[in-house]
């Protein structure tokens, strides 16, 4: 975590926070009754929008689109029976070994790496991502601002403190932190813990809404209550606090729901061990690890194995090795019509290694035979492009990326058009773009900053020059303050 940025978004915004919030005197409002007091879904899109950019630009977030992209997946399925959702979701990973995780207004929900390496099942991490979900939904933590609330970069800061406070232990936010400008960050979470309870009912809910087991939500909890003595857990259980009742009574409620619910995935256990690679000592792994493809032709439960073996290699640069790991298992993968999507995991695996041995073609040709496949993946899109740099074809980059990202401005995607146009020596899209991802990481200043230099280097007329204008003029609106409804 880069607590230091942490600190400084706490001391400065912590005091925005009302301070006679209690769970005692707030009612809950159904999401959509307009004669709510409490802020409205319009504002409350527009805060998580601005909150979902300090995450961008000031945590430690796991960049990897295979894990991120798998976890978004999870909270869309998750999501499925609410569809017309007012509210817009969206997922991260923080780079964080402890196991906790977080939901602020508008959506936003961050779980750590930890709690990916900690859950055994993709229903467990359903389970916890349900529960965040479920907060989001009885808008638990929306309900701190009145309708009148303006809703701005100060609301947004102040409410993202409080959530950071809330959620951290005073241990990794440092000492300056204690006391004072911490009460009332521990008054929202004492109200969020008045009301787990009603987060695990909505949870179970959502879980079998989804056909995901519903009692993963009760192993999870048994499994941190009979590990509380490990720090993890520990950082878990002071945010989300576990006791018998609670444990019994999300069990029973589950109990009544019968079907064919689903446990795992093959995506669930291959995102685990893309988390849990640098984590493991892979050199005692690779001394240890039994290696015969043609066990695994006979065991889909050596699959998951095989692949973590692979990128135990890659990491010890024993490329061959790796390389024939791989292939041997895309031979595997291919006769097994239900695995289909879990190849891209060991294709893009593979062609790390040719990038790794400077073969760019290549990892060129491997994973553009995947994009034929799935031409708007944003992950095969991202590795791509990656490869297109290593391999000089600048212009691949921006062709490729450019109609993606109009409509979806992945910050990682901009980003490489960035560098792309800087290689190709066209300035002003260089900065433009630099400018654009600044901007998505709430780096405003920043963002101006290379907005007025891809002006000045513009040479492509007046339509362009008025496009960047306009961007400089949305954030000067935003750095004022002015509401953005």
């Amino acid at each position: 975590m880069k607590v230091n940025i942490y600190t400084t978004i706490l001391a400065a915004y912590i005091a925005y926070i009302p301070a006679n919030l209690s769970a005692s005197n707030i009612k809950i409002p159904m999401i959509g009754d307009t004669s709510s007091r409490y802020m409205s879904i319009s504002q409350e899109n527009k805060l998580g929008s601005i909150i979902y950019s300090q995450i961008l630009g000031s945590f430690n977030l796991i960049s990897d689109p295979l894990i991120t992209s798998y976890v978004q997946m999870l909270g869309n399925r998750l999501l499925v029976s609410d569809y017309n959702s007012p509210i817009k979701y969206r997922f991260l990973v923080a780079n964080n070994p402890t196991i906790n995780a977080f939901a602020t207004p508008g959506g936003v929900i961050v779980i750590n790496s930890g709690l990916i390496r900690k859950t055994k099942t993709e229903a467990e991490l359903a389970s916890v991502l349900a529960h965040e979900i479920a907060h989001v939904k009885a808008r638990h933590l929306s309900r701190m601002h009145e309708e009148s609330s303006k809703v701005n970069i100060s609301t947004a800061l102040s409410v993202l403190a409080t959530v950071i406070a809330g959620t951290y232990s005073t241990g990794v936010l440092g000492k300056t932190l204690i006391t004072g400008q911490n009460v009332k960050a521990a008054q929202l979470t004492n109200f969020i813990r008045e009301h787990e309870k009603e987060a695990d009912r909505l949870a179970i809910n959502i879980l079998v809404n989804a056909n995901i087991n519903p009692k993963a939500m009760s192993d999870f909890f048994e499994t941190l209550q009979k590990e509380n003595d490990d720090r993890g857990a520990l950082e878990f259980l002071r945010t989300h606090p576990l006791t018998e009742n609670r444990i019994s009574e999300t069990l029973s409620l589950a109990s009544k729901y019968k079907g064919n619910f689903t446990n795992d995935s093959f995506a669930y256990q291959f995102t685990s061990v893309k988390v849990s690679i640098e984590k493991i000592n892979t050199k005692n792994f690779i001394k240890n690890y039994t290696y015969n493809a043609e066990l695994t032709k006979a065991s889909s439960g050596r699959i998951v194995d095989d692949y973590a073996y692979g990128l135990a290699l890659i990491k010890e640069k024993k490329y061959k090795l790796g390389k024939e790991v791989l292939n041997d298992l895309l031979q595997i993968l291919s006769n097994k019509n239900q695995l289909y999507i879990i190849k891209n995991y060991v294709s893009i695996a593979l062609s790390e290694i040719y990038i790794k041995e400077n073969k760019f073609n290549d990892a060129v040709e491997l994973l553009e035979s995947l994009n034929d496949i799935y031409p708007t993946d944003p992950t095969i899109l991202y590795y791509l492009s990656h490869a297109y740099m290593k391999n000089k074809q600048y212009k691949m980059v921006i062709s490729k990326l450019l109609p993606y990202v109009i409509e979806h401005k992945d910050h990682r995607l901009v980003l490489k058009i960035s560098e792309a146009g800087y290689k190709l020596k066209e300035q002003s899209l260089g900065h433009e773009y630099r400018a654009d991802y600044l901007k998505l990481l709430g780096s405003f200043t920043s963002a101006i900053k290379y907005y007025k230099l891809a002006l000045q280097y513009n040479m492509k007329g007046k339509t362009i020059d008025e496009r960047i204008t306009s961007k400089i003029g949305e954030i000067k609106k935003l750095q004022k303050n002015k509401e953005i409804l």
